[in-house]
């Protein structure tokens, strides 16, 4: 014991700094990858990946145009254009109104829903229709 506190004793302000943000270090790694394992668990739980952005800002409109540049969607043999007023059933049996803005190569498609932009994925949709 005497020679531990000895060897304590010798470490200079600089050792101590260090071993601090080392340990701030590993330690925010293991918060970082705890919550990751925690959103993956939740994400297999629920199953459909939903991204929901609240706006009415036209340049994130034009912006969404960008990010899903495929303005046809082909869904059990119908086809569906960019504009068009779809009534979307998740397998969820969740239910998405909105203008169709696209789909992108990862087949997320999106949907301007009122003030909100919403992302779907295209293989939890279960029906798609056209609004009326």
């Amino acid at each position: 014991m005497e020679r531990l506190l000895e060897g304590l004793s010798m470490l200079t302000w600089r050792e101590y700094l260090f071993a601090a943000a080392v340990a701030y270090v590993i330690t925010y790694i293991y918060r970082v990858f705890s919550r990751m394992l925690k959103l993956s668990r939740e994400k297999k739980k629920n199953g459909e990946k939903t991204y929901v952005i609240k706006t009415l800002d036209r340049q994130a409109i034009d912006r969404c145009k960008e990010l899903f540049p495929i303005d046809v969607l082909s869904f059990q043999g119908r086809e569906f254009r960019r504009g068009m007023q779809l009534r979307i059933t998740t397998i969820q049996n969740n239910v998405i109104v909105g203008e169709f803005i696209g789909l992108n190569q990862v087949n997320l498609v999106c949907i301007k829903m009122g003030n909100q932009i919403i992302a779907h994925q295209l293989e939890k949709i279960a029906e798609v229709t056209v609004a009326e």
